[in-house]
C-alpha cells in the first residue's frame, strides 16, 4: 500500500495514476500541437489532412486482430508493448524531417501504440474500482491525467510563446514520457498480470447496441479530432498558442467534469449519459456550421471556441459510458477488454471512411465548406440521440 495523506492505495494503483500523469504530457502535446505542425511544417491542405486520416486511423481498425495474437501476454503487458510502440513512434515523429512519408510511418507506429492501448486503459481502469462504481473510477484517473494535461499544456504554452520551442522538442518530450509509461508497466504486481482472456476475439449477438454505438462514436470523434482544430486553424487562422490555450482550459474543466460524468453515468446510467453527449454535440456543431457566416468575426470566433470546449470536454467523456456498459454486459472480466477492442475495429471501419467523405466535402464546398462538414455532424449526433434513448442497461437511482 502506499499512503497519499490520509488515504492509502495499492502500489498498483499507484503506479497507474503515474502512468496516466505521463500519459497526460503525449495527451497535451497531440491535441495542441500534431495538427499545427502539419499545417505549418508541411503546408496540408484540408484534404491532405484528410487523406491522412486512413492510414492513420488503420491500426484501430486491426487493433483486434492485433490484441487477439498478443492476447497470452495478458492485459498489463499487452498496455507496456503498446505504449513502448507509441513512443517510440512520437519520437521519430518528433525528430524526423518534413518528408511526408517519413511523417505517415511514424504517425502510423504512435497511432498503432496509442489504439492498442485505449480499450486497455478502461480495463485496468475499472479494475481498481470497488464495487460497482466504474464509472467514478474511471471519472477519477481521467481526472487526474486532466492535471496532468493542463500542467503540460501550460509548459508548452510558455515554450511556443516565449522560448520559441520547435515541433520537435515538443514530439520528442510527448515520445520519452510514452516509452517511460510502458516501462512503467512492468512494475504492476504479479496479480495484474494474469488479467488473460480465454478468447482471443469476442463478438456476441447481446453487444449489439454497444457495436451500434461503437460505429456512431466512429464518425463523431472524425469530427472532432480532425476537422473541429482545423476549422480554428484553416478558417478563424488561430496559431498554436490559440489551440494549446483552449485546451489548457478544457483540461481545468476536466478535473471537475470528469468526475461528475462518471458519477452521472453511476447515479443515471449509460443511456442518459450518452444522450446527454448527443445533446452537447449538436449544439457544437451548430456554433462550427453557421457562427462564422451569421455573427461578426470575433462574436463567432468566440462562439466556435465555446463549442469547442464543450465538443472536447465529451470528447473522452463518452468513451467511459461506453466502456462501463460493456464492462455490465460482458460474462467475464477478462472479456472486458476484448469486447472494447471488437467495438473500436467496427468504429475504425467507419472513421476511416469519414475523414474522405467530409474532406472531399470541405474542399469542393470552397470557402463555406466546412459548414457542410458540420451539417453532417447534426446528423450523427441525432443518431447517437436516438440510439441512446434505446439503450436499456442500467436502471437510475432515485435521488
Amino acid at each position: 500500500m502506499v499512503k497519499i495523506g490520509k488515504r492509502e492505495i495499492s502500489k498498483d494503483f499507484f503506479i497507474f495514476i503515474i502512468i496516466s500523469i505521463l500519459l497526460g504530457v503525449v495527451s497535451a502535446v497531440e491535441s495542441t500541437s500534431l495538427a499545427n505542425r502539419l499545417y505549418e511544417d508541411l503546408d496540408f491542405t484540408v484534404m491532405q489532412r484528410s487523406m491522412l486520416e486512413t492510414p492513420r486511423e488503420l491500426p484501430g481498425l486491426l487493433s483486434v486482430v492485433i490484441i487477439g495474437m498478443l492476447n497470452g501476454l495478458g492485459d498489463i503487458r499487452i498496455a507496456a508493448v503498446a505504449n513502448i510502440i507509441g513512443g517510440v513512434g512520437l519520437l521519430c515523429f518528433g525528430m524526423t524531417p518534413n518528408v511526408f512519408s517519413l511523417v505517415l510511418l511514424f504517425l502510423v507506429f504512435y497511432s498503432t501504440g496509442q489504439h492498442l492501448y485505449i480499450p486497455l486503459s478502461h480495463t485496468i481502469g475499472m479494475s481498481f474500482a470497488k464495487g460497482g462504481s466504474f464509472g467514478e473510477r474511471l471519472g477519477q484517473v481521467q481526472s487526474i491525467t486532466s492535471i496532468s494535461v493542463i500542467a503540460t499544456s501550460g509548459v508548452l504554452f510558455v515554450l511556443y510563446k516565449f522560448f520559441n520551442a520547435s515541433y520537435a522538442v515538443v514530439f520528442t518530450m510527448a515520445g520519452v514520457a510514452m516509452i517511460g509509461a510502458g516501462a512503467l508497466f512492468f512494475m504492476i504486481g504479479k496479480n495484474s498480470k494474469k488479467i488473460v482472456s480465454e478468447k482471443r476475439f469476442v463478438f456476441r449477438k447481446e453487444f449489439k447496441m454497444y457495436y451500434v454505438l461503437s460505429v456512431i462514436n466512429g464518425a463523431r470523434k472524425q469530427i472532432t479530432i480532425t476537422f473541429v482544430p482545423w476549422l480554428l486553424i484553416d478558417i478563424y487562422d488561430r496559431p498554436v498558442t490559440y489551440i494549446t490555450a483552449m485546451f489548457f482550459i478544457v483540461c481545468i474543466l476536466n478535473v471537475f467534469f470528469k468526475p461528475w460524468y462518471g458519477r452521472l453515468i453511476d447515479r443515471r446510467g449509460e443511456s442518459y449519459a450518452l444522450q446527454f453527449e448527443a445533446v452537447i454535440m449538436f449544439l457544437a456543431c451548430i456554433g462550427f456550421a453557421f457562427a462564422k457566416v451569421t455573427l461578426p468575426f470575433y462574436v463567432a470566433l468566440a462562439a466556435a471556441s465555446v463549442c469547442y470546449i464543450g465538443d472536447k470536454l465529451m470528447e473522452q467523456a463518452s468513451g467511459m459510458a461506453r466502456a462501463t456498459l460493456a464492462k455490465k454486459i460482458s460474462n467475464q472480466e477478462a472479456e472486458v477488454a476484448r469486447t472494447l477492442t471488437m467495438g473500436q475495429s467496427m468504429d475504425h471501419a467507419v472513421s476511416m471512411c469519414i475523414p474522405l467523405l467530409a474532406g472531399a466535402a470541405w474542399y469542393a464546398g470552397g470557402a463555406n465548406g466546412y459548414m457542410y462538414v458540420f451539417i453532417g455532424a447534426l446528423v450523427i449526433s441525432m443518431v447517437n440521440f436516438i440510439i441512446a434513448r434505446k439503450l436499456k442497461v442500467h436502471q437510475p437511482e432515485k435521488a
